[in-house]
């Protein structure tokens, strides 16, 4: 019988592959965060120079943005409604029924 290893040793690695995915994977962290850094700054600095325009205290603004946010939800409920209506009929009303 032919004594063959058949379990995996570090040898089968090819060393060199693994040093440059791992730099790869380090330089794309890297990158990654650098770019989320990039972009929340941008994000601040906008909402600064918005906050810096508005004539209102911070309550004010949340109160206005909350009034908004709940007419935009009335008003988009409502033509939801009244396109249903008035492009669908109920089957009550589509038989003749009550």
């Amino acid at each position: 019988m032919v004594d063959r290893q058949t379990d995996p040793s570090l040898q089968d690695l090819n060393r060199g592959m693994l040093v440059m995915a791992a730099a790869l994977v380090v330089t794309g962290c890297v990158l990654g965060a650098s770019g989320f850094a990039l972009g929340a700054a941008a994000a601040l600095g906008a909402g600064r120079r918005w906050y810096q325009r508005v004539d209102l205290p911070p309550h004010q603004i949340a109160k206005l943005k909350w009034e908004q946010a709940r007419a935009a939800a009335g008003a988009g409920a409502g033509a939801w409604r009244d396109t249903e209506l008035n492009t669908y009929s109920p089957r009550s009303r589509a038989d003749g029924g009550t």
